[in-house]
């Protein structure tokens, strides 16, 4: 039966590594973010950070927009070439959350036990 370790929590989604009869699958985060499940390397984990940046910027033109947390909703690209998110800011920002407190625990969990191919 597989199992998950968790690496990371927030109100909009959860990431964790999958573990197996051998132990937990090394370098593969599963992303879950409201309906979606995204199986990304540590390194496209990365790249989706700063995908995410990028779109912040882009959009901040919407903080003087009253929909701006509710209706209005754009185009998020992710590592996948072929796969972009539709989010809204609000969604965003959460991921944004989830992805760094993500890559957080996970960078600080390899600086404690000396890993450094990160």
């Amino acid at each position: 039966m597989e199992q998950i370790q968790q690496i990371y929590l927030n109100s909009l989604g959860i990431t964790f590594y999958w573990e197996k009869e051998e132990g937990v699958i090394p370098h593969r985060v599963q992303l879950i973010f409201k309906e979606i499940g995204l199986f990304f390397t540590i390194d496209e984990l990365n790249d989706f950070e700063y995908l995410i940046d990028e779109s912040i910027a882009k959009n901040n033109c919407c903080e003087g927009c009253a929909l701006k947390n509710s209706n209005c909703k754009f185009l998020l690209k992710t590592p996948i070439y072929q796969l972009d998110l539709s989010v809204s800011i609000g969604e965003l920002k959460y991921l944004k959350d989830l992805v760094n407190g993500t890559l957080f625990r996970i960078k600080m969990e390899m600086y404690l036990n000396g890993d450094a191919r990160n």
